[in-house]
């Protein structure tokens, strides 16, 4: 599920453009998605642009994919760990998998070209493969061609992980008003961010055969859906023809 959007009510109306900042997370715990909505909540009150308006929506990492169908922002922030053995945590098997496979497939290069993100890492140093996932994750968004901005934040539960989240996030807040302050808005980057979706979708339906019939579902249930209000506009009208003849 899409877990919620924030914006600062105190904007005016009297804006040029408006941008959306999307925080996507994995969590097995909890840690991360914590992370993540208080990222989302902060951002509308403390990036504040002129002539722009910028909002902040938060969801897991799979949901992206399946519900937001790979919409993806100019800016983006990613807060996951590692599960088991560098495994993907709870919301995020399937992006971890669209990340794989980019990582093993020469042919995905330029297909982020576009997106600029920034990147919080969890984990527990005490195993060996603590940060596997994120680093992963990473690894695969810069080879397909997105920017990383700011740290790469290392949050070691066996640390201070609480304290490290809290500066991360203080200290990404600027950076990321920085990368909003350059984008260059317009057909072109409006561009860039559908082919980016659409090499997205792409990458998940050759390696996620549910995923496509999922939103083959969606589709035929809205066109189902459309057909059956038809009938009733039709319906409808026709009555009204007889009863006022």
């Amino acid at each position: 599920k899409i877990l919620g959007t924030w914006q600062d009510q105190t904007m005016t109306t009297e804006l040029y453009r408006h941008e959306e900042i999307l925080v996507l997370f994995g969590s097995q715990t909890g840690n991360s998605e914590q992370a993540a909505e208080t990222l989302a909540s902060l951002i509308p009150a403390k990036i504040s642009l002129p002539s722009v308006s910028v909002t902040s929506t938060f969801m897991q990492l799979d949901d992206f994919l399946e519900l937001h169908r790979a919409k993806w922002t100019s800016v983006v922030v990613i807060i996951t760990s590692s599960y088991g053995v560098g495994q993907a945590p709870l919301g995020c098997y399937k992006f971890r998998s669209v990340c794989d496979r980019i990582n093993s497939h020469q042919g995905c290069h330029n297909m982020l070209e576009g997106i600029t993100f920034a990147m919080l890492g969890l984990g527990d140093s005490n195993y060996k493969t603590f940060f596997q996932n994120p680093t992963s994750i990473h690894k695969a968004l810069c080879a397909a061609g997105a920017d990383h901005v700011g740290p790469f934040g290392v949050a070691d539960a066996s640390g201070d992980q609480s304290n490290v989240i809290a500066t991360w996030i203080e200290n990404i807040i600027p950076i990321l008003s920085d990368a909003v302050a350059n984008i260059k808005s317009g057909d072109e980057q409006e561009k860039k961010l559908k082919v980016a979706q659409e090499n997205t979708l792409r990458v998940c339906h050759e390696i996620l055969p549910d995923l496509k019939s999922q939103s083959d579902a969606v589709i035929g249930k809205s066109l189902g859906i459309s057909l059956q209000f038809a009938i009733v506009v039709v319906v409808a009208a026709t009555i009204a023809m007889i009863f006022f003849m």
